[in-house]
């Protein structure tokens, strides 16, 4: 999915770096982390933006390329978006090699412990992005769903080689991912504000919906 951007920020040496630059970064959000998705999505698409961006050889020209193709991205943006994104997959499958810490995990009483217990274990990342890559995962389509006779739909646990359904869960008794969302946008929105994913008219509602302590802050 990362062509060169593997070279540029994951490899070990660079991942290191990058790791600790932005370890105090906190001025990233949630506009910055989808206008990246949107970034990579258009590089899927197209073949000839992927083939160029295959062959650049340094980061400078890769994000020309980019800011030609209509998203202006820099060094730090990039890093923060890969870089947290591998520390939360990282902190997945490192507890489920390790059953004490999925243990102390899964019993977290909300998310900013979890994210606490993250970072004592060395990963380091926010409430509001561990959300957004839950998110994203729980609607890709790379996932099954089927909707049983009580309206809720079972969606599958297994991406890769890392379980996540019981992360899933544990957000959305959290209030942190919101319970069971169309794929598809209906055409009938009865809500001016479409891109809140907990709206009633967004969602298939699964039996626990009214326990969960939904959060109030905007993710």
């Amino acid at each position: 999915m990362y062509y060169q951007i593997w070279n540029f920020f994951l490899k070990e040496d660079k991942y290191i770096y990058w790791k600790d630059k932005i370890k105090v970064n906190k001025s990233f959000d949630k506009v910055t982390w989808q206008k990246i998705i949107d970034f990579l999505s258009l590089v899927e698409q197209t073949f000839l933006l992927k083939s160029q961006l295959a062959e650049t050889d340094s980061l400078e020209p890769f994000l020309k390329l980019a800011t030609e193709n209509g998203y202006s991205l820099t060094a730090e943006e990039l890093a923060w978006f890969l870089i947290t994104r591998r520390q939360i997959w990282d902190l997945f499958d490192f507890a489920q090699k390790t059953p004490y810490l999925k243990e102390e995990l899964l019993i977290a009483k909300d998310p900013q412990q979890f994210v606490n217990i993250a970072a004592e274990n060395g990963y380091y990342f926010s409430v509001e992005e561990l959300a957004w890559l839950l998110i994203e995962i729980k609607s890709s389509p790379k996932l099954t769903s089927i909707n049983n006779s009580v309206g809720e739909i079972l969606t599958g646990s297994n991406y890769g080689r890392i379980e996540i359904g019981y992360w899933i869960w544990l957000a959305e008794d959290w209030g942190i991912v919101p319970p069971f969302c169309h794929r598809d946008k209906p055409h009938n929105l009865l809500s001016e504000n479409t891109n809140n994913p907990f709206l009633l008219d967004r969602c298939f509602l699964p039996k626990s919906y009214f326990n969960q302590r939904l959060m109030i802050h905007k993710l």
